[in-house]
């Protein structure tokens, strides 16, 4: 199972999905089907692609999904498994977390986490524009609530 993963959905233009374990750009792809490509760069599997995703689960959102339910995991792998390709774990926290930032709660972006950008976090703070929060600032460092909890999923966070 692969456990290190990023899952990307094209909602608006075709219903891909997108699943990478690297941030390395593909340069050979294997098509298994109309539906399944197998993404490479060079010999190394760098992700898989289902096209018309919807035709197995509605998503209506575009983008990132920063932490997939088990459900969706679940149809992901009744595909994979199909293929005979590696199958997913499922997530137990999004890679991004609540941590202090000169004396305000921010979001932080673990090592190893899929960013926005299909890029891999080294460690570091998000911007509204990271998370997809509508901010007329959308470049600026997240704020929380300080009745947030620091070092907890930020997808998962609860007040105080």
């Amino acid at each position: 199972m692969i456990s290190n993963y990023g899952i990307y959905n094209n909602h608006e233009l075709d219903n891909t999905l997108l699943i990478l374990f690297s941030d390395k750009k593909s340069n050979k792809v294997t098509t298994l089907s109309e539906e399944m490509d197998v993404l490479y760069f060079n010999d190394e599997l760098v992700g898989y692609r289902i096209r018309n995703f919807i035709k197995y689960a509605k998503i209506k959102y575009s983008g990132i999904i920063f932490l997939p339910a088990d459900p969706l995991i679940d149809v992901i792998n009744l595909i994979l498994e199909r293929y005979k390709l590696e199958e997913l774990a499922y997530k137990v926290g999004s890679g991004y977390i609540t941590k202090e930032n000169k004396g305000k709660i921010g979001v932080y972006a673990l090592k190893g986490t899929f960013l926005r950008d299909q890029s891999i976090s080294l460690g570091r703070f998000c911007t509204y524009y990271d998370l997809y929060i509508d901010n007329e600032n959308e470049h600026e460092l997240v704020k929380i609530d300080d009745k947030v909890n620091e070092f907890i999923d930020f997808f998962m966070a609860e007040v105080k």
